[in-house]
């Protein structure tokens, strides 16, 4: 097993993340329940949530973004309810997956789903939208975009080169 060797600090704009204000990843003891009761890690040999959390604590969040790594993940939060100390990988996934798309590490196919789904949660207030399917009335969309700001989404969307008007 690896041993933790912090040389640098850990990126801060992962830490700054709302989402992760009570996650405490800092407090991992890299017991590794996160890996041994995630489905991913089955499939995907090389897929190891606790590996994800000791090369970010490590600081090394470039290599992290740039890999398939963090989208090999299914998000189904088995590591949080696993984990000892209450983290969640899987919320930290999150954040590295939405930072690899504003920075551009994201694949293609990734790129496009991702602007699909955000352009049609912006416009539809939902993720997925085909012809005939039930529509959101026009004030909860309305009420929706109104959230959406507040959360920082559209400024988000921005990022990502989804126009919004």
């Amino acid at each position: 097993m690896r041993r933790m060797a912090i040389k640098r600090e850990p990126p801060v704009e992962v830490f700054e993340d709302l989402r992760m204000e009570k996650i405490g990843l800092r407090r991992c003891m890299q017991c590794g329940r996160c890996t041994g009761s995630c489905p991913a890690s089955y499939v995907f040999e090389e897929f190891s949530p606790r590996m994800i959390i000791l090369e970010l604590l490590e600081g090394e969040i470039d290599d992290l973004l740039k890999r398939d790594l963090i989208w090999m993940c299914g998000q189904c939060y088995t590591c949080h309810l696993r984990c000892p100390r209450g983290n969640s990988p899987a919320t930290l996934i999150l954040v590295l997956r939405e930072l690899a798309l504003v920075r551009g590490y994201a694949g293609e196919k990734v790129k496009e789903i991702a602007e699909g789904c955000g352009c049609t949660m912006w416009e539809k207030g939902v993720n997925f939208y085909e012809e005939g399917s039930r529509e959101v009335p026009a004030n909860a969309v309305a009420g929706l975009q109104e959230v959406l700001k507040k959360g920082k989404y559209d400024a988000f969307l921005k990022r990502l080169g989804v126009d919004l008007s």
